[in-house]
């Protein structure tokens, strides 16, 4: 078992070998490539306060790559985002000059220890100063905190997730400047609503069996909360989804931080709707960088469903230009 578990953990350091562009012949072994889609695309660059400044298709050949559900930013400025099968795909900004570097990894404990319960990743927090990542899932009350390897762990129990649908549970979180967590259920509350989903605020890191303070938050009928980001003023943005028979349309929404509070009922204010068809698909992670000129940055990744002949893994940079 000892010479086992060293064989994977070997196999799981092992870097994917990856290129900017799919055309040229690929190199042996498993991949995964990205594809700059931008150039030749006509497509509206002005969102509302965002300019569309680049959009990316990642895929590769095996079947762990995709379904990405949370997107964060590593202190070293590498990108990172879980996946609903539990993987965390690492990887350099595309729209830096240079080779394009690429890993996917799944935590060993998700095997080793706990098995399948906890391989639907919907949210993740990347925590200073070590880039710890805590890792949330649907269909269990555990949180798990990770070393930046993904080697060792720390289980978290929350019994309020408990309530919420397996299917439809903690789709959103976010570690506020304050100190404050924040988890929004991707549910609706009640379920035949179409508008309302229960939030849960906890006044730091989440402990074992703590109960949280729970709020209201209001959406447009049928959209529902996938992503939560902050900007330096403090403002959240939030990333939403609806589903339509013509496809998914996505909107980023501003909410004040001080708005949530125990019992307080959340009303977030629509910025921008992102409805081309061209770019359109199941935007569910979103992480916020500064750029070398000051400015800001905010990035999105869609969910493919390992549906990859109606959707693709797509990654979208806008360049914020107003307030928000």
């Amino acid at each position: 078992m000892r010479r086992l578990a060293v064989i994977l953990l070997a196999l799981v350091a092992i870097p994917l070998v990856c290129w900017r562009d799919a055309h040229p012949p690929p190199p042996p072994g498993p991949r995964i490539w990205i594809r700059d889609l931008l150039p030749g695309l006509s497509v509206p660059r002005r969102y509302g306060p965002f300019v569309l400044a680049g959009v990316w298709q990642i895929g590769g050949d095996r079947a762990a790559i995709g379904n990405y559900s949370a997107l964060g930013v590593l202190s070293d400025g590498t990108l990172a985002g879980l996946s609903d099968r539990g993987t965390l795909l690492t990887f350099s900004r595309p729209d830096r000059p240079g080779p394009w570097f690429a890993h996917s990894a799944q935590p060993l404990s998700l095997n080793d220890s706990f098995g399948q319960a906890h391989s639907d990743g919907e949210a993740m927090v990347i925590l200073p100063p070590h880039d710890d990542v805590l890792l949330i899932y649907e269909g269990t009350p555990d949180l798990l905190r990770f070393t930046r390897d993904l080697r060792h762990f720390q289980r978290i129990t929350v019994p309020a997730l408990s309530a919420w649908p397996e299917n439809q549970g903690p789709e959103a979180s976010m570690r506020l400047a304050d100190g404050r967590m924040v988890m929004l259920e991707e549910g609706y509350d009640p379920w035949w609503d179409g508008r309302g989903h229960e939030g849960l605020v906890f006044p730091g890191l989440p402990r074992t069996g703590q109960d949280p303070a729970r709020f209201h938050l209001i959406l447009p009928q049928g959209w529902r909360p996938t992503e939560l980001t902050q900007a330096p003023d403090g403002t959240l943005l939030l990333l939403e989804r609806k589903f339509t028979l013509t496809g998914f349309r996505t909107a980023i929404a501003a909410i004040d931080p001080a708005a949530i509070r125990p019992g307080a009922t959340v009303r977030p204010t629509e910025l921008a709707r992102i409805e081309d068809p061209r770019i359109r698909d199941n935007y569910e992670g979103m992480t916020m960088t500064r750029e070398a000129d000051g400015g800001l940055a905010l990035w999105i990744i869609s969910d493919s469903n390992a549906m990859v002949w109606f959707q693709r893994t797509l990654l979208l940079k806008l360049r914020i230009i107003g307030p928000v």
